[in-house]
């Protein structure tokens, strides 16, 4: 492996990180207080899911992110949200 590959590894690496822990606060702020007041439900919880789909992007296993995937879609589900919302 190259330098190079190792810095974009590395970044990749934070990147994923970083989307994990923005995913890890955003949700539980979800379920501690609920939305801002001026929050779209929807808009939010895209954004968690684009979080989990980025960290893959950026090489997280997919095995790491099960658990915040399925606690997303447990949220959804317990929100009113329909069984085909959640899986896509």
């Amino acid at each position: 492996m190259s330098q190079t590959e190792s810095v974009i590894d590395i970044k990749k690496t934070l990147k994923a990180r970083q989307l994990l822990e923005q995913f890890d606060m955003n949700l539980k702020r979800l379920k501690e207080t609920g939305l801002h007041q001026d929050e779209d439900e929807v808009d939010t919880l895209e954004m968690l899911s684009s979080c989990l789909e980025e960290a893959i992007e950026n090489g997280m296993d997919t095995s790491i992110l099960q658990s915040r995937a399925n606690a997303l879609a447990r949220y959804a589900l317990e929100r009113g949200y329909e069984q085909h919302e959640v899986e896509n």
